[in-house]
């Protein structure tokens, strides 16, 4: 089962994505808020993170990714958006990807399994590099 968790200010779109994703074999952690949520990351470890950006500011779901990028076990991180955001402006916040909300919500757990996959990918092809530095 993955970890999952979701952030967005609207509960009716919490609900819809703890649904998609739950049938689709992910535990889903929901926060309202990306305070709350900054605090969930503190707390347990997620293998990928859901949020929308326009929350209680116009960019609250920057300091979530914030907080996620900081996590030793670092998680798969996507935007979830209503508004159209361009890449100049999300991809410097190490988000690994975009979706827009109310598109392909069918697809949505098997891109965020694929991200997951790239992630850890990309965890062990570093592994070395990082273990050769250590030990010089």
């Amino acid at each position: 089962m993955f970890r999952a968790l979701v952030v967005d200010d609207e509960s009716s779109i919490l609900g819809l994505l703890r649904t998609v994703l739950e049938l689709a074999a992910f535990h889903v952690e929901t926060a309202t808020s990306a305070k709350l949520a900054t605090t969930l990351l503190a707390q347990d470890s997620f293998e990928v993170v859901l949020t929308d950006i326009r929350m209680e500011t116009p960019t609250a779901g920057f300091d979530v990714i914030r907080a996620a990028r900081k996590l030793q076990s670092r998680p798969a991180i996507a935007i979830l958006t209503a508004h159209p955001i361009s890449p100049a402006e999300w991809k410097p916040s190490g988000a690994d990807a975009l979706f827009i909300k109310g598109s392909d919500l069918i697809n949505l757990p098997d891109k965020l399994k694929t991200l997951m996959k790239q992630r850890a990918q990309r965890e062990t092809a570093s592994e070395p590099v990082l273990r050769r530095s250590v030990n010089q």
